[in-house]
C-alpha cells in the first residue's frame, strides 16, 4: 500500500480551494423603489352662523402627513380642521400633503371675507324730525361693539365726535343739511373683528355710487388744458382735481352717467373749485334721470342767488371757502339707470368744479 508522503500538503491544497471559493464576490440584487405621489384636495364650507369660520373637508389621497396653512400665520396638522379667522380680508389656504416616499402636493384656495359679508348697518327714520335709528346685524355672536359718529355742523364745518359701546342700535339726531360719517366695529365671542364706515345724513345712510357707473359723457370738454382739467376729472373720485373751462362756457352743459341697472339716488354732491371765488360756479341746474336714456325726468332743480364761495364768505367761513362739498337730497327718489347733471347757467362765463357725486 502506497503511503502519502506529505498529508499536510494535501490539507493545505484543500484549504486553498475553500478560501478561493469563499472569496468570490456576489453582488446583491437592487430593489427598485416605488415613488408614491400624493394628491392634495379638499372642500371648504362656510359656517352658516359665523362669517369668519370655515370647515375644511380633506379629500387628499396617497399621503402620510399633512400641513394646513390658512394665510393668517396659523398652522394645523389635523385631518379636516375647522378654522376661524380673526379679521376681514383675503386669506389663501394652503394644504400641503406628503407621501411616505417624501414627495408632496399643494392645493390653494382663497378665502375673501369682506366687511359687508359679516356686518351690515341700517338707518331708519323714527318719525321725529332729523332723527334716525341706526342698527347693525352681525354674522356671529357679538361680544363687543363700538360706534363712532363724526357729526358735522354745516354752518361752520366743525366736527363733533360721539361714541357708543356695546349697543346694537343707537338713536341719533343730525343737523339739517349735514353730511356726517360714522363707523361701527364689532368683535365676536371668538375674537373676530369687523369694521364698516359709512356716510350719513338726516335722510339716512349715503353710499357713493359714482365709481360704479358703466359709461359717462359730457357735452363740453377742456381742449386747452387737456386731460389735466378735462371733464373726466369731475367724476374721478379725487377731490383735488377739477373740470375747468376758462372761456365762455357753452351752456347747457350736460354730464351724463349710465349704470348697469336701475339704482335709486337719494343725494348728490358738488365740490366747488379752488380759486376765483364764485365766478366759475354753476348758478342754475337740474338733476335729471331716465329709464332709457331718451326720456328724462327732472328730479331736482336748483337756482342759486349766491355762489358757493361767496356764500361761505357771507357766513364767516372765507378761510375754508374752496374745495367744499355741497349736498342736495332728492325729495322723491326712484330707481333709474341714467342720471345727468344739466347745467343751465353759470354766474359768469367760465366754469370749474372739482367733483360731482351721486349717493344711494
Amino acid at each position: 500500500m502506497r503511503k502519502l508522503s506529505n498529508p499536510f500538503g494535501l490539507l493545505f491544497c484543500m484549504g486553498a480551494l475553500v478560501l478561493a471559493s469563499c472569496s468570490k464576490k456576489v453582488d446583491p440584487v437592487q430593489q427598485e423603489t416605488t415613488i408614491v405621489n400624493p394628491l392634495a384636495d379638499y372642500t371648504v364650507t362656510p359656517d352658516a352662523n359665523d362669517g369668519f369660520t370655515f370647515k375644511y373637508n380633506n379629500l387628499s389621497k396617497n399621503f402620510s402627513k399633512l400641513e394646513w396653512r390658512f394665510g393668517d400665520d396659523t398652522l394645523n396638522t389635523t385631518d379636516s380642521p375647522t378654522h376661524t379667522f380673526l379679521t376681514t380680508g383675503k386669506f389663501t389656504t394652503d394644504l400641503k400633503v406628503f407621501s411616505s416616499t417624501g414627495t408632496f402636493s399643494h392645493k390653494y384656495v382663497d378665502i375673501n371675507i369682506v366687511p359687508d359679508s359679516v356686518l351690515k348697518v341700517t338707518a331708519e327714520k323714527t318719525g321725529n324730525p332729523l332723527e334716525l335709528k341706526v342698527s347693525f346685524v352681525f354674522k356671529g355672536t357679538a361680544a363687543h361693539s363700538t360706534w363712532t359718529f363724526n357729526d358735522v355742523d354745516p354752518t361752520n364745518s366743525k366736527t363733533t365726535k360721539v361714541t357708543y359701546t356695546d349697543q346694537q342700535t343707537v338713536t341719533r339726531t343730525f343737523l339739517y343739511g349735514s353730511f356726517n360719517s360714522f363707523s361701527v366695529t364689532v368683535t365676536s365671542d371668538k375674537g373676530s373683528t369687523a369694521t364698516i364706515s359709512r356716510n350719513i345724513t338726516p335722510d339716512g345712510i349715503a353710499t357713493d355710487i359714482t365709481q360704479s357707473r358703466i359709461a359717462w359723457n359730457s357735452t363740453n370738454e377742456n381742449t386747452v388744458q387737456g386731460p389735466n382739467e378735462g371733464a373726466a376729472k369731475l367724476i374721478d373720485g379725487n377731490p383735488d382735481t377739477k373740470f375747468g373751462f376758462y372761456s365762455a362756457f357753452p351752456v347747457p352743459e350736460i354730464f351724463t352717467l349710465q349704470f348697469a341697472s336701475a339704482v335709486t339716488v337719494k343725494l348728490y354732491a358738488i365740490e366747488n373749485g379752488n380759486d376765483s371765488n364764485s365766478s366759475r360756479d354753476p348758478k342754475e341746474w337740474n338733476l335729471e334721470a331716465s329709464q332709457d336714456g331718451q326720456t328724462w325726468d327732472i328730479i331736482d332743480h336748483q337756482l342759486l342767488t349766491i355762489g358757493f364761495a361767496d356764500y361761505l364768505n357771507s357766513i364767516g367761513q372765507g378761510a375754508t371757502k374752496y374745495k367744499r362739498f355741497f349736498y342736495y337730497p332728492i325729495a322723491n327718489p326712484k330707481p333709474y339707470s341714467w342720471y345727468r347733471w344739466h347745467i343751465i347757467s353759470t354766474f359768469q362765463t367760465a366754469f370749474q368744479i372739482e367733483e360731482f357725486r351721486l349717493y344711494k
